[in-house]
């Protein structure tokens, strides 16, 4: 009986440590069903999230601590086809949000500039934003 009830908490115990895996590293990858924005902050002011918007389907990303997005931090989106259909060209907005209260829209700065994209199926974008400032705040593709 000892040896049953020592065999039950082994197994437990395996059980327990590999549902407790870290799975972070995991990316989305591009594929039938999807296509996959990239956005780099290598701006020199300081923002909580962006917001993308692309026909009538917004996207927000922000940490979950409401912590600001650091310099070198990479966002990614991911449109699904059953959002809308990935063909055609389009024009994506960005919008910075420049506190990290959600509950409000009124810290949304859009980037002045509208980016023109093919939505393709199984495809990922990169892209970067700039400025020294959210006025000044510029994306730019860089692959």
């Amino acid at each position: 009986m000892k040896r049953l009830w020592s065999l039950f908490m082994i197994i437990l115990l395996l059980t327990f440590l590999s549902a407790c895996s870290d799975s972070t590293d995991t990316l989305i990858e591009p594929n039938e069903n999807n296509m996959i924005i990239n956005i780099k902050n290598n701006a020199n002011f300081d923002f909580y999230g962006l917001e993308t918007k692309i026909l009538n389907h917004s996207q927000g990303m922000t940490n979950a601590d409401g912590s600001r997005i650091e310099n070198g931090e990479e966002l990614r989106f991911e449109f699904l086809k059953e959002d809308f259909e990935l063909d055609g060209e389009v024009e994506m907005e960005i919008f910075i949000l420049t506190d990290s209260n959600r509950e409000d829209n009124g810290d949304r700065t859009p980037i002045n500039k509208k980016v023109t994209l093919e939505l393709v199926n199984n495809k990922e974008l990169f892209f970067e934003i700039t400025g020294d400032s959210i006025n000044e705040a510029d994306l730019k593709r860089i692959k």
